[in-house]
């Protein structure tokens, strides 16, 4: 299983919940950092796309001028139905190139909040050994809609679509941020909290820092929607 990673800020994001799952399996992983305008890579050289988060909106092409060029390259990936899992930015970029809309959120929604899932999520094979409710870290301010193709699976307080699947298609969006781990959270509450601005849904560093030393370690819920994506497209591979 070859790996390719689409990265959307500057940052190192070598040692995350999804590259600890990819070394346990032997699975070779690459990162593009697109942002720093390296060459996407052809699409026949990896079976499973990953597209990340990061801090761009994803309707500002004049302020990302590689935002065009991966958007077409979403679309060959999609049409050429390669495994794709999104991630908050990526998210969004996958559910636009399916035919939703990217809006700025009526609330921001950092620090660690509860995700339910619905009726939906609760059949998916996404989150087969996962509990109905549990605890992610967020952290956006913009979202999106689905078209009708696609299928809602879980949602908070703040925010709709919090995961989805489309019938058909390899593939899976998720607005929360299961690859990020304790020592990331603890990071960014420490280096980036300033640009946290206060919202009903904005935890504060404190409170997030509190949070990050109370909870277990977040590998199990990325590595269990890793497993059951990989299971469920095994036929894709």
């Amino acid at each position: 299983m070859r790996i390719q990673l689409i990265e959307h800020d500057a940052e190192d994001f070598s040692r995350t919940n999804i590259s600890f799952w990819a070394a346990q399996k032997g699975y070779p992983v690459r990162q593009t950092y697109i942002c720093n305008n390296e060459d996407l890579p052809p699409i026949e050289s990896f079976d499973w796309l990953m597209v990340m988060g990061g801090s761009p909106h994803a309707w500002d092409d004049q302020g990302n001028p590689w935002l065009q060029e991966e958007k077409a390259f979403l679309g060959d990936a999609l049409a050429k139905d390669k495994i794709i899992l999104g991630i908050c930015f990526g998210a969004q970029l996958l559910a636009e190139a399916l035919g939703g809309q990217i809006f700025s959120h009526r609330h921001k929604e950092i620090g660690w909040h509860e995700i339910a899932l619905n009726r939906k999520g609760r059949e998916c094979f996404l989150f087969q050994n996962v509990p109905q409710s549990f605890v992610s870290f967020h952290w956006h301010s913009d979202h999106f809609s689905l078209p009708e193709s696609c299928s809602t699976l879980a949602s908070s307080k703040a925010t709709e679509n919090q995961a989805f699947v489309c019938k058909g298609q390899p593939l899976v969006g998720l607005q929360f941020h299961p690859e990020y781990t304790r020592e990331m959270v603890s990071y960014y509450a420490r280096e980036h909290s300033q640009d946290w601005l206060c919202d009903d849904f904005v935890n504060d560093k404190d409170e997030v820092l509190a949070r990050t030393d109370q909870l277990p370690d977040t590998y199990w819920l990325m590595e269990s929607l890793l497993n059951n994506i990989e299971q469920e497209f095994a036929s894709y591979l």
